[in-house]
């Protein structure tokens, strides 16, 4: 088993192992892919180049994405068809980020796979985040590690979502709770 696969099965990692040492790798080839595709002029060529060079030469079908963004682990997040995001993402990916389609987020949003052990902070224990389909996230959100977010929710601006979110709700809130049934 890799250190992705230990990392998306919630297995407890020492950022300072050898073990980690792919982690370290791949998180320096994204940062020097982000400066690229944070610095080109938006939908131009270079950009475009840029943003496959994040991806590793993939880039997802139908994404929309508007710089400035950070995304530390780009190669643990899956996307399904047409997903946007807006400016000012970050996505702290390690333990797998998985995305639905038609999925559409606000400005400075923030999603978080991992944390650290309560009495050995070198210690990451991550945990996936899913996003299902037809999902709305609105301005300021932060999603915390483990949620899973139900098809055709929304996620009102602001919220801090720590726990599931039932499909065809409204959330809101810190923490984020159901304001209302969407259907």
């Amino acid at each position: 088993m890799n250190i992705f696969e230990k990392l998306s099965n919630g297995e407890p990692v020492n950022m300072m192992s050898e073990e980690y040492l792919p982690a370290i790798s791949e998180l320096q080839r994204a940062d020097k892919a982000l400066f690229h595709l944070n610095h080109a002029e938006p939908h131009t060529e270079e950009w475009k180049q840029a943003l496959c060079e994040l991806f590793d030469g993939e880039v997802p079908e139908g994404l929309g994405i508007f710089t400035p963004t950070q995304i530390d682990f780009p190669k643990q997040i899956t996307f399904g068809k047409n997903v946007f995001i807006n400016h000012s993402f970050t996505a702290m990916s390690i333990g797998g980020i998985e995305f639905g389609d038609n999925v559409q987020i606000g400005p400075h949003v923030i999603i978080v796979t991992d944390n650290h052990d309560l009495t050995d902070r070198y210690v990451l224990k991550c945990r996936k985040v899913v996003i299902g389909n037809n999902v709305w996230i609105g301005a300021g959100v932060s999603i915390m590690p483990g949620v899973h977010i139900g098809d055709n929710a929304v996620i009102a601006g602001g919220a801090v979502v720590t726990k599931d979110v039932p499909a065809d709700t409204v959330v809101g809130g810190n923490p984020a709770k159901v304001i209302r049934q969407v259907r």
